[in-house]
């Protein structure tokens, strides 16, 4: 039979609206009121979408318990599938009846139960975890325990210790806890037990809180919140530099678009002329160096051209031009822009630009 693991099981679901990026932003003559009605017309479609992707799998769960009565992991799954609507909001948008699909998970478990009666405890744990997502959370509780009592698992015990938390009776916690220590299986379940039952148990710190557990198990959980602290902090670095780089590039972009208005500008009162860029350039960098002439090496359109070491080139086109550096995987280094006649250098850097 697949094998459930602790976090599969205790399904959860998030959605985050905020933050997210407007590709509208700056665009002048646009109507806020339908830009918002264009969007919620955007998410309409893709809830939409995503009901009936989770409709489909439910369907494809009751098939399967109607063509295996008895089959313990296809009545599990269709209470999986029974709790995703509960979690993901199907049942509150009356796409599907809540009640009449839990009992319709009852059933096949309670068939499954009959015909599996050495897996007792594991079709309990399901039947409790569908009514946390139900949140029908004291009929979870007599649940879980009653799977507790059949056989203790990692599976039940862990959000059986949650709810316990929930409803002001965290101190019958550790009892549950010293009955499914036993059944751990690998890592992940060791982990998610202690973690568990340190936080519901409100016993931190460790060496207090876990004590009942034995200096293995205090030691291998401080040594797994170390490396998940390492992880999470070396993901939000991450994600800090990928912010950066993106502000750095959006600010690069408004200056090469100021710039660019300013020597339209300044060519323009000049009079004549104000169409055109002629531009020598020298190259002072020890290595041959790829220039890109246009907006945005990366993805727009524009010319690409190389210029080698101690050399100079002359070009001259429709203007104001931006010129760039480029490195190997066509992401901009430096850029300036070319208006009128000018006559600029790369850097023994090789990394920018200066007059010549």
């Amino acid at each position: 039979m697949k094998r459930f693991s602790v976090l599969s099981a205790t399904l959860l679901a998030s959605f985050a609206a905020a933050g997210c990026f407007n590709p509208y932003a700056g665009m002048a003559g646009l109507d806020p009121a339908a830009m918002q009605a264009q969007q919620a017309q955007v998410m309409a479609e893709a809830q939409a979408q995503n009901d009936a992707q989770i409709l489909a799998q439910l369907e494809e769960s009751r098939a399967a318990v109607k063509a295996n009565p008895g089959d313990m992991n296809a009545a599990r799954v269709l209470a999986q599938r029974v709790g995703a609507c509960f979690i993901l909001g199907l049942v509150d948008r009356k796409k599907i009846d809540g009640e009449a699909a839990i009992a319709e998970a009852d059933a096949a478990l309670e068939a499954a139960t009959q015909k599996n009666p050495d897996q007792k405890a594991e079709a309990l744990s399901s039947k409790g975890i569908l009514r946390i997502h139900a949140k029908r959370n004291a009929e979870s509780i007599e649940i879980l325990e009653a799977s507790m009592a059949a056989r203790p698992t990692v599976l039940a015990c862990v959000p059986l210790i949650k709810e316990l938390d929930d409803a002001g009776r965290s101190e019958e916690a550790l009892g549950h806890c010293k009955k499914a220590r036993p059944a751990v299986r690998d890592d992940e379940d060791r982990y998610t037990l202690l973690d568990s039952c340190l936080q519901h148990s409100h016993g931190a710190p460790a060496e207090k809180g876990l004590a009942w557990a034995g200096q293995a198990d205090i030691d291998f959980y401080n040594q797994k919140t170390s490396e998940f602290v390492q992880q999470k902090a070396a993901r939000r670095a991450e994600q800090e530099a990928q912010s950066a780089q993106m502000r750095a590039d959006f600010d690069a972009s408004r200056m090469r678009r100021e710039q660019e208005q300013a020597a339209r500008s300044g060519t323009s009162s000049a009079g004549g002329g104000g169409s055109t860029y002629s531009l020598r350039l020298h190259n002072s960098c020890s290595r041959t160096v790829t220039l890109f002439f246009g907006d945005n090496p990366k993805f727009g359109s524009g010319t690409r051209t190389s210029l080698g070491s101690n050399s100079t080139s002359s070009y001259s086109g429709a203007g104001p031009k931006t010129v760039w550096i480029v490195d190997d995987r066509d992401q901009g280094i430096s850029s300036f822009v070319a208006s009128g006649s000018q006559s600029m250098q790369i850097t023994s850097s090789c990394s920018g630009f200066s007059t010549y």
